[in-house]
């Protein structure tokens, strides 16, 4: 039995890649990795990733009302200042800062970049309740109602044609002290990070380095849910919590066309796609219910997965998946 007005609602999107108005690159970009991820938008990305899918996705998802947003990364592309510009128009669309939590992703820390630029701008929407100052800091915590947000950073430079991403020694420690607290206190925890921390679910080339100290962590710790982007698919996995598992969702990008290889029977859907989460406390523990909605297309968004489990028992919940929705 649900408790009577303890549900929360949580929306979750990612890798929205914000569709530049310009792409032309200075001389002092072409000496950088810019130049290459230029050349992949130029010829690729820029045909799939459209900002009118990103503007129905927004639409849809705003129209169900959800009590917070969650944008696990990548709002830009070549981490370009004209694209930091940009994404404040697109933040204040979604909502004010108390009730959207961002962190980046690797196309946001594409480059070196000052400590007041990049990224760092986008400090409101990326602060802990605690953190009274401009400064952000990771892991930072940010608790709404019974839901513990958990923002970690995974965004690092990285070698030529790589997109790994690290937390590093300093975040875990911060991280296991966040979970231990939050956890005593009986809080729903919410890890928020960019790189999937499965094993299998990218290449080498863009994982996460240090998933393994990040999967330790939670294994001592425990959590209630994850949720990440980065490899634009949906995605439903456990690891081990120190009670049972905790499940982990991944969503694909927010603002991908459906193209014509996605429509084919067997393949999986890359197509735009956002979940909306349901939490609810129960007599007996918690209970999250997910619901995904996806780009069709025909241009609209629709229901294409509905499941729900109850803590420390995500199988259930993966067997009970509309595997159309959830590969």
């Amino acid at each position: 039995m649900t408790v009577p007005g303890n549900t929360f609602r949580l929306a979750h999107l990612s890798d929205l890649h914000l569709p530049m108005i310009s792409d032309r690159l200075s001389w002092r970009d072409l000496w950088s990795k810019r130049l290459f991820s230029h050349i992949s938008w130029r010829t690729t990305r820029r045909h799939i990733h459209q900002p009118d899918v990103l503007d129905r996705l927004i639409e849809d998802m705003l129209t169900q009302s959800p009590d917070h947003i969650a944008v696990t990364g990548d709002i830009t592309n070549l981490s370009m200042r004209s694209e930091f510009d940009r994404s404040f128009a697109w933040l204040e669309q979604l909502g004010a800062p108390q009730d959207v939590t961002l962190i980046p992703g690797n196309h946001d820390q594409l480059v070196t970049l000052g400590s007041t630029e990049g990224s760092a701008r986008w400090a409101r929407w990326m602060q802990g309740d605690n953190n009274k100052s401009a400064e952000r800091q990771f892991p930072f915590v940010r608790v709404r109602g019974s839901v513990a947000l958990i923002g970690v950073n995974t965004a690092v430079q990285t070698p030529l044609f790589h997109a790994t991403g690290r937390v590093g020694a300093t975040q875990i420690a911060a991280l296991r002290e966040c979970l231990a607290e939050l956890g005593a206190r009986g809080l729903y925890r919410i890890i928020l990070i960019h790189h999937p921390i499965g094993e299998g679910l990218v290449s080498e080339r863009k994982a996460l380095e240090d998933r393994a100290d990040v999967r330790a962590v939670l294994a001592d710790m425990g959590a209630e849910l994850v949720l990440h982007g980065h490899n634009h698919k949906a995605e439903f996995y456990a690891v081990d919590g120190p009670q049972g598992l905790v499940p982990v969702i991944g969503v694909p990008s927010a603002s991908t066309i459906a193209t014509e290889r996605e429509r084919r029977p067997g393949k999986t859907n890359h197509a735009a796609r956002w979940h909306l989460m349901e939490i609810a406390q129960t007599s007996t523990g918690w209970r999250t219910s997910v619901t995904a909605r996806r780009l069709t297309p025909g241009g609209t968004f629709e229901v294409c997965g509905r499941f729900a489990f109850d803590a420390r028992a995500p199988k259930a919940g993966l067997q009970a998946c509309d595997q159309s929705g959830f590969p």
